[in-house]
């Protein structure tokens, strides 16, 4: 712990460190800060004379919790849609609309997990350099 807290007050860190008990919270700083960025949790915890270090590396908690909204949203609506079209055809009057929104509700599930794909595949330098900056920080 007393490695970040030193690292903390350096100038010109390429990361953002908040240190709060024994959690340390890392993003990018906000020049770099895009809307696929990571985020670092590292949590600490001491046993006898050793310290175990858990990380955590994920999207930016406001953008998961959009593309899980959207998730959700396009579940919801396939459900029903699907629902819809089976009770149409139950009574003999055309599907076309509900399939159209089945199709269309289906269609924002797949762009959302595309849109969560193709950030991962963006964040994936900064990662790296997160973890590095968390290597030679506990190294050095």
């Amino acid at each position: 712990m007393g490695k970040f807290v030193n690292f903390q007050k350096v100038e010109g860190n390429p990361f953002n460190l908040q240190i709060s008990n024994h959690l340390i919270s890392l993003n990018v700083k906000e020049d770099e800060q895009h809307w696929w960025s990571p985020e670092m949790t590292l949590r600490l915890e001491k046993e006898e004379s050793k310290t175990t270090i858990f990380e955590s590396i994920g999207p930016n908690s406001s953008m998961f919790t959009l593309a899980m909204f959207f998730v959700i949203l396009g579940s919801v609506l396939f459900l029903a849609a699907l629902m819809w079209s089976l009770s149409q055809m139950t009574v003999g009057e055309s599907p076309v609309q509900s399939i159209l929104v089945t199709f269309l509700s289906g269609l924002l599930i797949l762009l959302t997990f595309g849109w969560l794909a193709m950030g991962r595949m963006r964040a994936r330098d900064q990662v790296t350099r997160l973890k590095q900056f968390v290597a030679e920080i506990i190294e050095g």
